[in-house]
């Protein structure tokens, strides 16, 4: 693929393969997160993987790509500083849905006098706890466990792009790897919720890796170093033989290799399982072959957008869908109501980015203020000295 994976602006007229992947996943997830016709085509299309995976990849590999040249051009300093600034942003953006989503489980309980279908059991049952561990990031109910995650791996990437820079990429993955092995061999595989902690639906230890591959190939990426090896038509017929396999053992086309419970086990999504991991790798690794042989196939400008403005327009989803479940008589129980559910998200998905856009292009930062701001959060760290900062990357700044 011979095309850079940042944003370079609407005025540009091109667009960016990965914004349009990333738009994609969040339409994916979208129509996933609520029953509707449509998820006969979103919904483990591929096999046992989901949008979920590749989401999580393309967050890595995005930021590998931002962050080595930053960290080229300026310092590691300034790189900790922009993934700080990052990572509380996402937090932000988190917190917002959370307290959202609470005012909404909230105000329909004290009008109803009973909580909503598929609402936090800790919001309604103790409130003033849902508070606190929800600020705290101890309590991650459905929907609302990506983006904690997503704020953990951004503040580590600087310490893992230096590490990159220093030669250790085997060691990186080798320990990325193991970590993953070890979270499948002893963590169980569903989400540990006890009290007022829920750990949420994805694993850390083990969803760190698709993360950790997308910052290496992201670092290679950005030094212009090629890691794949030339594609072997025997190779990509293997690939594509097993992957055909799994995604029709997922859809029942064929009988079941394995008995249902180890078949479980092997693609649970909670641990990111070893099948499923496999499967991912295989079905990314084919929609790579065919991007870089077809680029023009990802030239859709709606999904482009979307994907430019993917943190706001991901966490407005999840409090939409939060209210269109917690309303099934409405929104679930009729096919009329399933549609308009269906229309009503995705289009305030395209309503949250549109009024993302116009928002960053009305009153984009200062340089000056941009610099201080730069200085400052990075002062905790290191003195670094007399440096000139240049202005951020939209997307990782």
């Amino acid at each position: 693929m011979n095309v850079s994976p940042v944003s370079i602006g609407p005025k540009s007229g091109r667009l960016i393969p990965l914004d349009v992947l990333r738009g994609l996943m969040l339409v994916f997830m979208a129509v996933d997160h609520i029953p509707n016709a449509l998820q006969i085509a979103t919904n483990h299309v591929f096999g046992f993987v989901s949008a979920a995976e590749g989401f999580v990849f393309l967050a890595g590999l995005l930021a590998g790509y931002v962050y080595t040249r930053k960290l080229r051009r300026d310092s590691f300093t300034i790189v900790q500083a922009a993934s700080l600034r990052r990572a509380c942003q996402i937090y932000g953006y988190h917190l917002a849905a959370y307290a959202a989503l609470f005012a909404w489980t909230i105000a329909f309980t004290l009008h109803t006098a009973s909580p909503p279908d598929n609402a936090p059991t800790l919001m309604h049952r103790s409130p003033w706890d849902a508070l606190w561990a929800g600020a705290l990031l101890v309590y991650q109910p459905g929907k609302l466990d990506v983006l904690p995650m997503y704020c953990g791996l951004i503040l580590a990437t600087p310490f893992v792009l230096r590490l990159l820079e220093r030669g250790w990429r085997a060691r990186i993955l080798a320990g990325s790897l193991a970590a993953w092995a070890l979270t499948n061999c002893y963590v169980p595989q569903t989400p540990f919720i006890e009290g007022v902690i829920n750990t949420g639906a994805f694993n850390l230890g083990a969803w760190q890796f698709p993360f950790v591959l997308g910052l290496v190939f992201g670092h290679a990426w950005a030094r212009e170093e090629k890691i794949l090896p030339a594609p072997r038509s025997g190779l990509i017929g293997l690939i594509v033989i097993a992957a055909g396999l799994l995604w029709a053992v997922r859809h029942a086309f064929i009988g079941e290799v394995w008995p249902r419970p180890r078949l479980d086990w092997l693609t649970n999504k909670n641990n990111l399982a070893p099948l499923r991991l496999l499967d991912a790798a295989m079905v990314g690794y084919l929609i790579y072959l065919v991007i870089a042989r077809f680029p023009r196939l990802l030239q859709w400008r709606p999904l482009a957008f979307l994907g430019r403005h993917s943190l706001p327009v991901f966490s407005v989803h999840t409090v939409v869908v939060g209210v269109l479940l917690s309303l099934p008589g409405v929104f679930v129980q009729t096919a009329a109501g399933r549609w308009l559910a269906l229309a009503g998200l995705l289009g305030g998905m395209f309503a949250t980015a549109g009024i993302h856009h116009w928002l960053t292009v009305k009153r984009p930062p200062a340089p000056d203020r941009l610099r201080t701001r730069q200085l400052w959060i990075a002062r905790p760290f290191v003195h670094h000295g007399k440096r000139q900062i240049g202005a951020a990357n939209p997307v990782h700044r």
